[in-house]
């Protein structure tokens, strides 16, 4: 091996060492996280799982009001819930184990990115950075399925590109079940079964793309299982059972502010453009960021300083991706612009006829173009998915398409040619600026998720008499902890509470309707405050980190510092039975 042989694996050696360090530096702070949002679902189908691990939707909850089976309620499919299965046998509902566990997503999720940086912006480390230290992965530190499904499509990518590379049946095949344990993990996993296809057929490598066979194998036996235990397949049900009435529009706008609050690179892509005089990019940039806002502001009405600074700078960064993108797809089919047919002919001949550096730089060109539409379309194909296909939007669904953007927009700036120093001072400026604002919200949001936890234990601890049965209302990581705290969960139908007891409500998580003729009485309240002046979930602020709907941001800057309130009520009359009780 030559020097430089050495020296170029020596570097990716560093790299993906530094890759696994901030995994976990971004991972370890919030180990003990209590549980949240939807980490109640996951570890509900892990639970089911622990008792008949081939019907894991066989069971049923009340998540939205009512008892209802589970295959009717959750949207994505139970391999999350497999994997922390045994945990939950093991540990039961303790965080800190099940929080170890998911460490090993955000370690894969670094050292893919790692070794996709390596094929495609030549081992530079801004895309592990701006990828690990992003609001959208840091904050994230659930059990939830959206890191690791950003995970394991960073795997499969990784694996399957080296496979078609290297041509190693064996990276091939490793791709493909990652890919479908990706499908396993979350239904918009399938977005990586055309771009790995298109990878291996933009390398004239079309045969390769029979190993996604395996892949799809893995997702057939979990649509076997459901046709065999629900008598349909899950996918299928959710398709024809749509539970929101959101419009694309309504989640094209979130999904442009999530990416402009979640990485921070728009300002490098238009410097570089005006840097590179690319003016048209550098108008484009501009136009498209002043049409996203004000199609915000026409479709939403006035909107925030925070919400016109995210989807400027989040329409900025799109537009200056995908532009690119797209121009790449004539050269990557073999075009040369800026020539007519018998010039590119003559070309052609020439570089067949020994004009060697001719022909070099046109292969060169061409694999540019092929490695750049491939990551365009993997980022627009995982946005795409989660403006057409998903309920809502929320920043967990844009979490995947945040490795290749930060990919693309890194290859982008070529910096690996350029070695600009300027352009690195502002890259290490926004990376800074980025991380800071990330563990501050991470921070505020696990503050914010500490408040159901605590008041669970205090509800058992004061509230909890013999003869006297404590009830509460609503969902989320609240629902987990008052569960393990030994409250009993009211539904609008089914048992009633008994004049006497208390019912306890907290203010924002969402508690479905109140049971028909429920007579209560406001006994008690308690009021969290939190110490860090960001929200994450606060309709009154315009927060909305967990569903980002039309009109709100991610997180919001504010000054208020109420994050929950608690009402406690006593029964002062049952509720009377609804008809379909009778």
């Amino acid at each position: 091996m030559t020097s430089d042989g050495c020296t170029c694996c020596a570097r990716y050696r560093r790299l993906m060492w530094l890759a696994v360090v901030v995994a976990l530096i971004v991972g370890v702070p919030f180990l003990a996280k209590p549980f949240h949002i939807d980490d109640t679902v996951v570890l509900r189908i892990a639970q089911q799982i622990t008792h008949h691990p081939l019907r894991p939707f066989a069971a049923s909850m009340n998540w939205f009001g009512d008892e209802k089976s589970i295959f009717t309620q959750t949207t994505n499919p139970p391999f999350v819930s497999y994997y922390l299965a045994p945990l939950v046998a093991a540990f039961g509902f303790s965080e800190i184990p099940l929080h170890v566990a998911m460490l090993v997503f955000l370690v894969a999720l670094a050292a893919a990115t790692a070794a996709l940086s390596r094929r495609f912006t030549d081992g530079l480390v801004w895309p592990v950075l701006f990828v690990m230290l992003s609001p959208a992965v840091v904050v994230s530190s659930n059990v939830m399925r959206d890191v690791p499904l950003a995970a394991l499509s960073a795997v499969a990518a990784a694996l399957f590109i080296g496979g078609v590379d290297r041509r190693r049946w064996s990276l091939l095949l490793a791709g493909s079940l990652v890919m479908g344990l990706a499908m396993l993990t979350k239904y918009s996993g399938v977005v990586m079964l055309p771009a790995l296809a298109l990878y291996a057929i933009l390398q004239r490598r079309a045969r390769d793309t029979i190993w996604l066979v395996a892949g799809l194998a893995l997702f057939g036996v979990w649509a076997l299982d459901n046709r065999l235990v629900h008598g349909q397949v899950h996918l299928v049900y959710l398709v024809t059972h749509p539970t929101h009435n959101f419009t694309w529009i309504d989640r094209l706008y979130p999904t442009l502010v999530i990416v402009g609050a979640c990485l921070f690179m728009a300002p490098a892509t238009l410097a570089d453009a005006a840097r590179r005089r690319r003016l048209w990019l550098v108008a484009g940039v501009v136009v498209g960021g002043g049409l996203a806002l004000l199609g915000g502001r026409l479709h939403n009405g006035p909107v925030s300083w925070q919400y016109a600074l995210w989807v400027t700078t989040g329409a900025a960064l799109v537009f200056a991706v995908v532009i690119p993108g797209l121009a790449a797809v004539p050269a990557a089919l073999g075009y040369q612009w800026g020539q007519s047919p018998m010039r590119r002919s003559a070309a052609a001949c020439a570089a067949l006829n020994g004009d060697g550096p001719r022909r070099a730089q046109s292969v060169t060109a061409r694999a540019d173009a092929t490695d750049t539409l491939f990551l365009g379309l993997w980022a627009a194909g995982t946005l795409a998915f989660s403006i057409f296909f998903t309920p809502f939007q929320a920043v967990r669904h844009v979490i995947p398409a945040i490795a290749p953007l930060a990919l693309l927009a890194v290859r982008l700036l070529r910096l690996a040619r350029s070695r600009s120093r300027w352009m690195t001072g502002l890259l290490t400026a926004l990376v800074v600026v980025q991380a800071v604002i990330a563990f501050a919200v991470a921070a505020a949001d696990y503050e914010y998720a500490a408040t159901y936890r605590d008041f669970a234990r205090v509800a058992r601890r004061t509230l909890s008499r013999p003869g006297r049965e404590v009830w509460f209302m609503g969902s989320w990581g609240w629902q987990r902890h008052a569960l393990s705290a030994g409250l009993t969960l009211l539904a609008e139908h089914g048992h009633r509470p008994r004049p006497g007891d208390l019912v306890i409500i907290p203010d924002r998580v969402y508690k479905g309707p109140m049971p028909e003729g429920l007579k209560l009485t406001e006994i008690e309240e308690k009021t969290y405050r939190g110490r860090i002046a960001i929200h994450t979930m606060d309709s009154s602020v315009g927060a909305s980190f967990y569903s980002v709907d039309p009109g709100r941001v991610p997180y919001a800057f504010t000054r208020e510092r109420t994050l929950e309130v608690f009402s406690v009520f006593r029964v002062s009359e049952p509720a009377r039975p609804s008809p379909a009780a009778r």
